[in-house]
């Protein structure tokens, strides 16, 4: 462990993505009989390593990429969304889903919660929700800050309460739950199937939202790590500019960090612990590499664990009820 850039990086990369084209060749043609794939296009390396993928294993043809912005996405989300369809040459289709989340009131819920907090927040006004950075120098869960930008570009911030997180954070799970409504009516209506996009850094830490990007077909990415999906882009000769944009979860009109909003340490730092802890691997390694000491490395272990025991019900099936008594049908032993 010399050299930052080599944590965890893929030496058989040739193979491993001739094994997921094939991966997604078997689920599409053979396990789901499909015409093709449906992906919704993010302007970000996840989606665009998907989209990569299922060009290589079925052809452009048999691509279709939705687009699904709202008024508070990031513009650079639907224009990196364009050059990588343009450089891949598959369909795209643009669906704002603006009026859909009105309908549930989404915006005035939001607004109503920051106005509490902030009184001078208007429409011109820019807003986010981060966690503090300091997961390794201090105990405790870190609760969320929102923050805003006002007309005049100065940055407030006030911790939020319990509740009023709560609800900005369900209304806002409305956003993912809407688009991945689209990606199905689209995938159901030309018979092709909904491709996931998740890594396994989101997955094994709930970092998506159920029956949102979370409600897909197939994920061939969930046993690959943040940081080898941008080793995977790079293969693939995905974009620079989507390479090099920061991961966000474009979901707050003020641009926000997955890193601020939720892991609050570095990608290469959090897969590389996982990955040691995972395996019994030797975790002095980790420790002097990244010049951490026992107490530092015992924060992120409790924020990992914690994340992972809360969000179980994300990656397991609703529990369901099993007989344990002998069933008896009346009218099946009356039958002679």
């Amino acid at each position: 462990m010399t050299n930052q850039n080599n944590l965890l990086e893929i030496n058989n990369i040739e193979e491993v993505v001739e094994s997921l084209t094939e991966f997604i060749k078997e689920q599409v043609n053979t396990n789901f009989k499909k015409k093709g794939v449906v992906i919704g296009l993010s302007g970000g390396v996840d989606s665009s390593v998907i989209a990569a993928l299922c060009v290589k294993a079925l052809g452009s043809k048999k691509i279709s990429g939705i687009i699904m912005p709202e008024k508070e996405s990031n513009s650079e989300s639907i224009r990196l969304a364009n050059i990588l369809a343009e450089k891949l040459g598959i369909q795209t289709i643009v669906v704002d889903i603006t009026n859909t989340l009105e309908s549930f009131d989404l915006y005035n819920i939001k607004n109503q919660i920051i106005k509490k907090y902030f009184s001078s927040f208007n429409e011109k006004s820019k807003y986010r929700i981060v966690v503090p950075q300091d997961l390794i120098d201090r105990d405790g869960i870190g609760f969320p800050y929102l923050e805003i930008k006002n007309e005049n570009k100065n940055i407030e911030k006030i911790k939020l309460s319990y509740d009023d997180y709560l609800t900005i954070t369900s209304a806002t799970t409305i956003k993912h739950r809407t688009r991945m409504i689209n990606l199905y009516y689209h995938a159901e209506k030309n018979n092709l199937l909904v491709m996931g996009t998740t890594n396994k850094t989101e997955f094994v830490q709930g970092y998506y939202v159920k029956y949102g990007d979370g409600g897909v077909d197939v994920e061939p990415l969930i046993d690959l790590f943040k940081t080898q999906i941008f080793q995977l882009a790079k293969f693939l000769q995905i974009p620079d500019e989507i390479i090099q944009r920061k991961p966000s979860p474009d979901t707050w009109s003020l641009e926000v960090s997955d890193e601020e909003f939720f892991f609050r340490i570095p990608f290469l730092m959090f897969d590389t612990f996982w990955y040691l802890q995972e395996n019994n691997e030797n975790m002095q390694k980790f420790l002097t590499h990244f010049k951490l000491d026992n107490l530092q490395a015992e924060r992120i272990l409790k924020d990992q664990k914690r994340k992972w025991n809360s969000t179980k019900n994300l990656r397991n099936l609703p529990p369901s009820w099993k007989s344990n008594v002998n069933l008896t049908y009346e009218s099946i032993d009356k039958i002679e």
